[in-house]
């Protein structure tokens, strides 16, 4: 079985011969894709452009890098698991709620932050923006500082809109080596390294532009869930497609939690 890097760069040559719109056709086994050919057979049977396969190919690397960042081999050291919530969307709603659950699940410790005093109606306006950054970035601080990072075997941050710019700049100031969720990340959390990250971003996001956020991506070589007419709660109109949402956002935090 061919590793997605060797992939990538047997699709390279075919691109630099036949073009980008090439099609081919690819196999995939126990969800993960093989190998490809240029003709339909027994084991290549999906029909894709060598543009798509590209890119498809290159979120799979960046995902199975950073879902086994970090990861320690000692099995019996501590695990930490730190939630940062939204302004609005607390750890009581389902992306956090059920995030916890399964990092709890895999036997990590449950840390929490809350924010206090934020100012409101922040949206659009860069100042205030700033502003409620700074107030939670402190408390963030004040939360955690009696904790001994050292003493746990793998740490990974959860978090949720300006959660995540919170998260990313913690992870940066102190030098933390953590793996990290990003639900619906804003522009400004795109500043800091974000290794060991994977994004969930909807495309009907008014906080982030899914452009900005997938160009952003890209510079970091950060992978991104891309979930379609979703906003800034993944959600849409549909209560029934919220479900299926959730339920496959949830698969993708169990695997990455999980390192499987």
């Amino acid at each position: 079985m061919k590793t997605y890097e060797e992939l990538l760069s047997d699709i390279e040559e075919d691109i630099d011969l036949m073009g980008t719109s090439h099609t081919v056709y690819a196999g995939m086994e126990d969800g993960r894709i093989t190998d490809y050919d240029y003709l339909p057979s027994d084991s290549c049977t999906i029909s894709i452009t060598l543009k798509e396969l590209q890119e498809s190919l290159h979120q799979k690397l960046l995902y199975e890098r950073a879902s086994h960042f970090a990861m320690s081999t000692d099995k019996t050291a501590p695990k930490l698991a730190v939630i940062f919530p939204g302004i609005g969307y607390t750890v009581d709603k389902p992306l956090l709620y059920y995030s916890i659950q399964l990092a709890r699940h895999y036997g990590y410790q449950i840390k929490s932050i809350s924010y206090e005093s934020l100012p409101g109606n922040i949206k659009g306006n860069s100042e205030k923006m700033k502003q409620a950054f700074d107030i939670a970035f402190k408390q963030t601080e004040q939360l955690l500082k009696d904790l001994d990072w050292s003493s746990y075997g793998e740490i990974l941050f959860i978090s949720k809109s300006i959660g995540t710019v919170i998260a990313s700049a913690y992870i940066s100031k102190y030098n933390l080596v953590a793996k990290s969720i990003l639900f619906t990340p804003l522009t400004e959390t795109f500043q800091f390294s974000l290794s060991g990250a994977i994004v969930f971003h909807g495309t009907s996001d008014p906080w982030a532009k899914t452009p900005s956020i997938c160009t952003l991506a890209e510079q970091k070589e950060v992978p991104v869930f891309l979930i379609e007419n979703a906003n800034h709660s993944l959600e849409t109109e549909d209560i029934l497609n919220n479900l299926s949402i959730l339920r496959t956002t949830m698969e993708h935090v169990k695997h990455f939690i999980s390192g499987e």
